[in-house]
């Protein structure tokens, strides 16, 4: 928009001309410097998942980026690039692409933005202060998505799940219990492409229902009883057991919560 100056002698169309190549040349600026910020961002989420930043190098890096106070990282699965951007164009935050994830670090606000994307589940951990390592709130937030992606919320928040919030955060000790528990059973299904696991996962995310468990599984309740018999071998836990149920269970969480479950 331009204003005519009082007392001023027409132009004609010369003047629009370059008016409007003004305007182009601004907003070609403004677009650049903010591709721009958007290419620092990425990078510098990339170092902080990768903790290569110490805590105040991060947190001048975040400042610049307007991320102050309470922060969250946010994992994002079933969004593109381009449907994040748009729904966060309003909040600070920092994106970065990791394989078929999207990493978002911002504002706990952020996830009701994210959550009324059509189709996308998202998993978020608990709020943390900028600069900190975020290698506990990466198993956080996966261990989340994960659980949205499996139930269908839009957006699953660390710590909603009773159990999940019991779990030790040293990854050493999560690898010891899924091993201790589930290691022959993930071996099978890695060498038979077999779906033991998830099929007792599903089962007991139904309240051990054979009928609905099968009926999610798409497969016959035989199937899945025989499927239950042949984790519970391979596993050497009978299910029938409330102690082997209770283990088995918090093994699967701790799976999740590593990333070794889809």
């Amino acid at each position: 928009m331009a204003y005519e100056r009082e007392g001023a002698q027409p132009a004609g169309l010369a003047v629009v001309q370059h008016i409007a190549t003004v305007a182009a040349l601004r907003v070609a600026m403004v677009r650049n410097e903010r591709e721009t910020l958007r290419r620092e961002g990425a990078e510098t989420l990339a170092e902080l998942l990768q903790e290569v930043l110490d805590p105040e190098s991060a947190r001048r890096r975040l400042a610049r980026h307007a991320i102050e106070g309470d922060t969250v990282l946010i994992v994002v699965r079933r969004a593109t690039d381009e449907a994040l951007l748009r729904c966060l164009q309003d909040h600070p935050h920092l994106l970065l692409t990791w394989g078929e994830d999207r990493y978002v670090l911002g504002s706990p606000v952020l996830a009701g933005e994210i959550g009324g994307l059509p189709d996308a589940a998202a998993g978020m951990s608990r709020p943390f202060l900028p600069g900190a390592a975020l290698r506990v709130a990466q198993r956080e937030a996966l261990w989340a998505v994960s659980k949205a992606v499996e139930s269908g919320r839009p957006v699953v928040r660390y710590g909603d799940d009773s159990t999940g919030r019991w779990l030790p955060d040293d990854p050493a000790v999560l690898t010891a219990l899924v091993e201790h528990v589930l290691g022959e059973v993930l071996r099978y299904d890695a060498a038979h492409e077999s779906q033991l696991l998830v099929s007792v996962r599903t089962w007991m995310e139904r309240d051990r229902r054979t009928e609905t468990a099968a009926a999610a599984l798409h497969i016959h309740p035989n199937t899945l009883a025989y499927r239950l018999r042949r984790f519970g071998a391979l596993a050497d836990r009978d299910l029938a057991s409330t102690g082997a149920l209770a283990e088995v269970w918090l093994a699967i969480q701790a799976a999740g919560t590593l990333g070794l479950t889809d």
